[in-house]
């Protein structure tokens, strides 16, 4: 019985792991997705990266679904840049991979 109480702690564990793997992958592929958009704003390096916290932090405080999609594209709306859901959500999947290696390289 105590073997099967430790695998069952194992699988616990690797559960509670990946989950935070997948939290710290999703945050940062966010902050990516942010970056992207205030340089399609006009904004400098440092302002994207600024913009990327307010955003990020704002998203956390506030959850709901797309919450970085809906915040985006109203601040696109705002800066008179035009874009799309779809065309969002696209560079969103083509950030994925690139976030996920960033984060667990």
């Amino acid at each position: 019985m105590n073997s099967f109480n430790d695998r069952e702690r194992g699988f616990e564990a690797k559960y509670s792991f990946d989950l935070e793997q997948d939290f710290r992958v999703e945050t940062h592929l966010y902050k990516m997705l942010i970056a992207w958009a205030g340089e399609q704003m006009g904004m400098s390096a440092q302002e994207s990266q600024d913009y990327a916290v307010k955003v990020v932090g704002e998203v956390v405080a506030n959850p709901r679904d797309n919450g970085v999609v809906a915040m985006l594209l109203a601040d696109f709306g705002r800066k008179n840049v035009d874009i799309t859901a779809s065309e969002l959500n696209a560079k969103l999947e083509e950030l994925r991979p690139v976030a996920r290696a960033e984060v667990l390289t």
